[in-house]
């Protein structure tokens, strides 16, 4: 069965957009508080940095859990048109 050309959707856009701006300002706000602290490790900046982590972490999950929905939606509607295709040959089969 050949490959399906996928189109991206307005929900994968928007995630890739917010999860650069996540990434890029996040980025910058830590250095910054780092930088505000005196170039010392603190609990606060680890904290920052870790909470920053799981942020970047859960949208990266949440497309992946996007692309695997989507997969398997394209694979139903697949299946569905086999299967809508083997009734209408069995009910043509069965008239004649």
């Amino acid at each position: 069965m050949p490959e399906q050309k996928r189109k991206t959707s307005d929900f994968q856009k928007l995630l890739l957009i917010v999860g650069f701006l996540v990434l890029i300002i996040g980025y910058f706000l830590i250095n910054k508080v780092f930088i505000f602290e005196g170039r010392i490790l603190s609990w606060g900046f680890l904290q920052a940095v870790f909470l920053w982590l799981l942020i970047v972490i859960f949208i990266v999950m949440l497309s992946i859990g996007e692309d695997i929905k989507e997969s398997i939606l394209l694979d139903q509607f697949d299946e569905l048109k086999g299967l809508r295709k083997d009734i209408n040959d069995f009910m043509r089969k069965k008239k004649s």
